[in-house]
Formats: C-alpha cells, sequence, structure tokens
C-alpha cells in the first residue's frame, strides 16, 4: 500500500533552522506577528498564491468591462487640416542681406501656440455659421472649448502641421476647422506682410538720413575744392608742392636780389671814394637802367647788359606761367596773377631801359632792385599765408572724405537692402495650404478601441490586485523561517512538495515530476522528525502523539500518516487513531474502512480488536473515526479521551492521534490534554500565522507538551535532497537474500 500526501502544493523557500527549546519555542516568542513592510517579494508571492481565481475572476469581468466601455462610449468624427511651414522664409533673391534665419523649431512652436491662442479662435468665431453650428452652440464658453479640443501633429514631417479636431458632427467638424484654419492664415500672413512693411519703411528712413548726411558733406567739400582749386587729394598735393617750390624760387630770387643789392651798394661806395657819381657812368662803366647807374656784376656779360639778366629772369617766368596754366584750369589763381604781375613789372622794367622806348621813365638799377626785393618779400609773405591756408584747407578737405566713405558705403548697403526688401514683398508666404479640413465619413475607432482597451486592463489589474491585496493581507506561511521568525515555534520537520514550480513559482512551464522520487523524498523527510521525536520520548514506555492544525486543510493527516509509517518502519508497533469525528480523511491515505471504529468502540458496540484495522505496511494498524453522534462526543468531553488513550497505548508503542482544526472544534483541545506530545501542522502558503500563532497560544494555555511544528508543503529539490539510502540498503539486503529485487520496496512503508 502507498500513502497519498493530501493537497501538495509548492513554493521554493529556504527551510528555517529547526530550534532546541523543549517548550516548543524558537526565536521570538511574541503572541503577535510584528508589522510587515510591503515588499516587492511579499506581492509577488501572495499573487503567486492567487494568481488562478484572479484571472479566472479578472478575466471574464475585463471582457465585460471591455464590452461595456465599446457599447457605451460613441466613437468620435476626426476632422484634420495640413499646413506646410517652410523651413526658411522663402525669398526671390538668394542673399539675405545678412539677416539671421529664425530657427525653425522655435518659429514652428510660435505658430502652433498662435493657432490655438484666443485671437484666432475668438476671430473664427466671428463667422455666423461657425457660432451657430450644432457643436458649438449649446456650449457656453465656445473659445475655451475649442483651445482644449484642437490638437496639433507635427509627427508626419516637421514642416507639416497637422491641426485636428474631434466630436460628433462630421460637417461641423470641418466648419470649425477651416475657419480657425483661415483666421490663423489671415492673420498670420497680415502680422507677416505687416512686419516686412515696417521693415521696409524703417530702412527707407535709415536710407534717407544717410543720404541727407552725405549730400551735406558733399557740398563741404565742393566748397572746400573750390577754394582749393580741385577736389582731388592727389592734385592738391601737387598744388602743395607747387607752392613750396614758389616759395622756395622766391627765396632763391629774395637771396639773389639781396646779393645784387649789396654788390651795387658796394660799387657806389667804391665809385663814392673815387669821387665819381653813379649818374656819371656812362655806358662803357656802370650802366644805368634807363640813364641811371648799374653796378658791376660778377658775369661780365651780363653786368655790361642787364636787359639781357632781365629777359632771362622773363624767360623763366613765362615757363612757370605757362607750367601752371597746364596744370591749374582757374585763371583766376592768385599764384598765377602774381607770376603774370611779375612779368608786367619785367616788361616795363625792360621798357624803361631802353632808350628807344617812347615815354620811358629813367630808372636806376639801384631803385630796381629795391622795388624787386620788396616785391619778393611781399610775394613771399603772401605765398606764405597761401600755403598755410592751403594745408589746413586740404586736411579739412581729407577729414571731409574719410568721413563720406563711411557714410557712401552705409548709404549704398542701406539701397540694397531696400531694394531687396522691396522685391521680397512679393515673395510667396511661409506657411501655405497643403489639405483643408474634410467631412470626415467613416467615425475613429482607434481611441475608442484604446479606452475599451483601458477599462479591460484596468478592471483586470484591479481584480488582480485586489486578490493580491487580499492575500497578501492575509498573511500566509510563506517559508519555513516564518514557523521560527513570525510563529515562534521550533520546526521540528518538513514535508516536501512534488511541485517544480515552473515560472515564477506559478506552475507555468513546470517541469515533469517524478513521483516516486518525491515518495522518497516525504519518507527521507519525515524520518528526519522520527529521528527528532524519539530524542524527546522515553523508549521505555508507550507515548502518544496528537498531531493538530490551526484550521481546516492544513495537512494534518498527511503529518499523521507518514509519521505512522515512519515509526512503523523502526519495528515499532504503531496505532493511526483518526480523532477527526467531523470530518474523516485518513482511512483514505492508508486506504482502510470509515468504521467501525472510535464511535463505536466509545459507544460499547465494538472491541478495540474489532475496530483494529491492519494496513499493508508492517506495524501498522489504524483505527477509524466511525459513525459519530452526539452521544460519542459527550462521552468523549467526560474525560477528554484519558481512557481511549491508555487503553490503545496498552497495545501499542506508539499511537498517532489525527485531529480536528484545533481553532473550531472542542475535541482536539479535549485530547491534546491527554497526548504526550502535541505537533502543529502547518501549510505552506496556506495556513495563515495570525491563525497559527492563536492556536499555538491555545495549545500553551493548555499547558499541553506542544513539541513544535511541521510545514507540510516546503520547498525542496529532490535530485539533491533525496539520494534513497534506506531504499538501497533494503533493495540490497533482500536480492542478496532472494535473489530478486524486494517487492516490499514500496515508497511510504518501509520496514
Amino acid at each position: 500500500m502507498t500513502l497519498q500526501t493530501q493537497d501538495p502544493r509548492t513554493a521554493k523557500n529556504p527551510t528555517g533552522p529547526v530550534g532546541n527549546r523543549p517548550d516548543g519555542m524558537s526565536g521570538r516568542s511574541g503572541s503577535a506577528p510584528l508589522g510587515r513592510e510591503l515588499t516587492a517579494i511579499g506581492i509577488l508571492t501572495a499573487f503567486r498564491r492567487r494568481w488562478v481565481p484572479a484571472l479566472a475572476v479578472g478575466i471574464p469581468a475585463a471582457l465585460l468591462a471591455t464590452s461595456l466601455v465599446w457599447e457605451f462610449i460613441p466613437a468620435s468624427f476626426q476632422s484634420a487640416a495640413i499646413l506646410k511651414i517652410e523651413q526658411n522664409d522663402p525669398k526671390l533673391i538668394n542673399n539675405n542681406g545678412g539677416r539671421r534665419e529664425t530657427d525653425f523649431q522655435f518659429y514652428r512652436e510660435s505658430q502652433k501656440n498662435y493657432m490655438l491662442s484666443r485671437q484666432v479662435i475668438t476671430a473664427a468665431l466671428r463667422n455666423p455659421q461657425v457660432a451657430e453650428c450644432p457643436t458649438l452652440k449649446p456650449i457656453t464658453h465656445p473659445v475655451d472649448w475649442l483651445m482644449g479640443k484642437l490638437k496639433t501633429d507635427d509627427t508626419i514631417s516637421p514642416e507639416f502641421l497637422k491641426v485636428v479636431l474631434e466630436g460628433q458632427h462630421p460637417r461641423d467638424l470641418a466648419l470649425i476647422l477651416n475657419a480657425v484654419k483661415d483666421a490663423y492664415l489671415e492673420q498670420a500672413v497680415f502680422m507677416s506682410k505687416n512686419a516686412k512693411i515696417d521693415e521696409l519703411r524703417r530702412l527707407e528712413e535709415r536710407y534717407d538720413e544717410v543720404n541727407k548726411r552725405v549730400a551735406a558733406a558733399e557740398d563741404r567739400i565742393d566748397k572746400l575744392a573750390e577754394n582749393l582749386g580741385t577736389g582731388d587729394a592727389e592734385t592738391a598735393i601737387i598744388q602743395q608742392n607747387l607752392i613750396r617750390d614758389d616759395l622756395d624760387d622766391l627765396s632763391k630770387t629774395l637771396r639773389e636780389v639781396n646779393s645784387r643789392i649789396r654788390a651795387e651798394e658796394a660799387a657806389r661806395a667804391a665809385l663814392s671814394q673815387q669821387g665819381v657819381l653813379p649818374n656819371q657812368v656812362n655806358a662803357d662803366g656802370l650802366m644805368g637802367l634807363g640813364g641811371g647807374a648799374m653796378a658791376p656784376v660778377a658775369d661780365p656779360h651780363v653786368a655790361n647788359n642787364p636787359a639781357l639778366a632781365l629777359q632771362r629772369e622773363l624767360i623763366v617766368l613765362r615757363l612757370k606761367i605757362s607750367q601752371f596754366e597746364s596744370q591749374i584750369r582757374n585763371p583766376d589763381h592768385p599764384d598765377l596773377k602774381n607770376m603774370k604781375g611779375q612779368e608786367q613789372q619785367i616788361l616795363a622794367a625792360l621798357g624803361g631801359g631802353n632808350p628807344a622806348a617812347p615815354g620811358a621813365t629813367p630808372v636806376s638799377r639801384m631803385d630796381y632792385l629795391i622795388r624787386q626785393r620788396d616785391q619778393l618779400v611781399a610775394d613771399i609773405t603772401q605765398q606764405k599765408e597761401r600755403l598755410a591756408e592751403f594745408n589746413s584747407r586740404s586736411i579739412e578737405l581729407g577729414a571731409e572724405h574719410r568721413k563720406i566713405e563711411s557714410d557712401k558705403k552705409l548709404r549704398d548697403e542701406l539701397r540694397d537692402t531696400k531694394d531687396q526688401r522691396s522685391i521680397e514683398l512679393y515673395a510667396p508666404d511661409r506657411i501655405s495650404v497643403v489639405q483643408d479640413a474634410n467631412i470626415p465619413e467613416e467615425p475613429e475607432v482607434k481611441k475608442k478601441t484604446q479606452f475599451a482597451l483601458l477599462a479591460g486592463m484596468a478592471t483586470l489589474g484591479c481584480i488582480v490586485c485586489g486578490f493580491t491585496l487580499v492575500e497578501w493581507l492575509s498573511y500566509r506561511i510563506g517559508a519555513a523561517s516564518d514557523i521560527s521568525g513570525e510563529v515562534g515555534l521550533r520546526l521540528v520537520g518538513t514535508i516536501p512538495s512534488p511541485d517544480r514550480g515552473g515560472l515564477l513559482g506559478l506552475g507555468i512551464f513546470a517541469g515533469k515530476v517524478d513521483y516516486d522520487e518525491w515518495n522518497r523524498a516525504v519518507t527521507e523527510s519525515m524520518d528526519v522528525v522520527r529521528t527528532f521525536l524519539m530524542r524527546h520520548i522515553d523508549p521505555a514506555r508507550s507515548a502518544s502523539i496528537l498531531i493538530a492544525g490551526a484550521s481546516a486543510n492544513e495537512g494534518k493527516t498527511t503529518v499523521s500518516c507518514q509519521l505512522a509509517a515512519s515509526l512503523a518502519r523502526t519495528g515499532k508497533r504503531v496505532a493511526l487513531v483518526d480523532c477527526d469525528f467531523r470530518r474523516p480523511s485518513a482511512h483514505l491515505m492508508v486506504e482502510g474502512q470509515l468504521g467501525p471504529g472510535l464511535s463505536e468502540f466509545l459507544r460499547g458496540e465494538k472491541t478495540l480488536d474489532e475496530i483494529r484495522q491492519q494496513t499493508q505496511a508492517p506495524g501498522l494498524s489504524f483505527i477509524g473515526a466511525g459513525q459519530v453522534d452526539q452521544r460519542v462526543l459527550q462521552l468523549l468531553a467526560i474525560d477528554g479521551g484519558r481512557n481511549l488513550i491508555q487503553q490503545i497505548k496498552a497495545r501499542f508503542d506508539f499511537v498517532i492521534i489525527d485531529t480536528s482544526p484545533l481553532l473550531f472544534v472542542a475535541e482536539p483541545s479535549m485530547i491534546a490534554q491527554n497526548a504526550d506530545i502535541v505537533l502543529l501542522a502547518t501549510r505552506k502558503d496556506y495556513s495563515r500565522v495570525q491563525y497559527v500563532i492563536q492556536a499555538r497560544d491555545s495549545l500553551r494555555s493548555l499547558q499541553v507538551p506542544l513539541l513544535g511544528a511541521i510545514m507540510v508543503g516546503a520547498d525542496s529539490d529532490f535530485q539533491r535532497q533525496t539520494y534513497g539510502y534506506q531504499q538501497e540498503v533494503v533493495r540490497m539486503v533482500q536480492e542478496s537474500k532472494s535473489g530478486r529485487p524486494a517487492a516490499e520496496d514500496v515508497p511510504g512503508f518501509q520496514p
């Protein structure tokens, strides 16, 4: 016969430490668990425990919510208009005139905001058809409503701006959207044109201002040029050099005249010493000019012929006049007049010295030289004044030229820019219409589908979260360490679960379970518990061990049957007694009969030998609960089953008692007071910590020998935890005796 564990479950958590305190306490001994911190692992564990009912309820509810939203939320229509915004402002002339182009992204965002502004929407609503359409008529504040409903989308392309409006009336959508689009274009184009016109007007004003300044400067330059005889700087330099040359020539001539005067004075002084007067000298001596005396000169030919010297001076002077007239076109130039005056003086001198000249006045050489010296001094003074004035006006002319150059350059730039702006007024607009808003023919179901799916997912999420939160708040034992850490009991042992866990411990993609291997793991786990119990039991006396549980389905029957089988394998006489009168189930695991059992024995209908059932495991007997009634419960309450336990202990070495849930019925508490050892059965991911603590406190209040707790469904890796040492030893011994495999090598019941 093979024992079957009751409702095995799994989760992967390490087994907690086994305490060694005789009173069954381990770790902290508080009467209630401390407050838990909400962690991701705790939530995931709670979801793992309740994912099946959560999805079973959540999926139909999500489908229902999706259907309701799809049914009751009407599909809206959507109309759209598409505008194109050029990357750069279109130009008829490629040259941008030095202007910095506006950043496209900034310009696009500003236009999007302007399109949805109150100013544009208010302008669109001035259209009577728009204001009276069925969509806007019942709305109290249509401007605010449209500002919230109008959407822009530039995901098509950065240059294409899509304006979208949704609603229930397709014709109204197209009407409103086109009105907004037209109002925006009218104001945007109007503003752009006005900005260009204002810019052109400012350029023209600036151009006129600079042009007036240039004209005034040109007038000043003309006046200076008239005074200087030229407006060219190079020509002015030449004239300035000529004046200097004239000044040098005059100075040189003055030095020569002064030299002649000194020579004449010396000659006159010498004649005076000789007693000869200058006017007495004839032509062979000192020749006077016009009858006057002439002093001797160094050149005998010139000294003897003064007229020849004057003629030479006249020739040189006329050469200068001819050269000056070839360079200066002004016949009234002061220098030219001065040289012509000298020419007339020399001609007069030559005429006066010629005796044949009619009406000639005799002039002495000394007088002529003195007159010539005075004239030269006056000419030199006049030339110096002219040179100083010429220098001053030349400097002023140069400054005016430098100043006017920058103004002319600025005027030319302003003229070119003004001309370009005038041409650009006829350039295409930067914003143009690609597609007008159309009347939608089919409703837009995308958003309706999104709302429906969102409602379904939200419903599913709420239900799953609700189940998970309720499960987390239920605070169940999730690991072997919770026995000692949260409950405060010694962990005597564990019974592993056959489930591998699968994906995230949910059983998804779980591997195939080797139940033979699992049975061997259960056997060895209970052998560990048996070893621990033998340490606390007097081998010379019979012992009764009661297996209790806080609530139903916590594995009491599984622990009872497996512990009884483990003790029977040691060669002891073991009795498995089913005291769960309300819901007996031990007979199913040992393949026995429900009755006759304890109920018939307590009523006196059967003897102990008549109710004892022999199982397939050697040394293990089973006593069922029988057909219980109220009389049986009353008889059991008289002494708490003390007499019954004593009679059974008299016939067996170990009595394993399976009971009802401790917190729901009274029989377990009564029987526990007469048992030698009490073990508390718990189940991983099922037993609630607060219930187990309550059961622990209840047993301690009765002062029963609570040894510790056993956890059913603990996580285990069968390949690691089970090696089959005992089975291998038994098999090898039996094969050595019989030469064939042992037939009694059945998991769960090894002698």
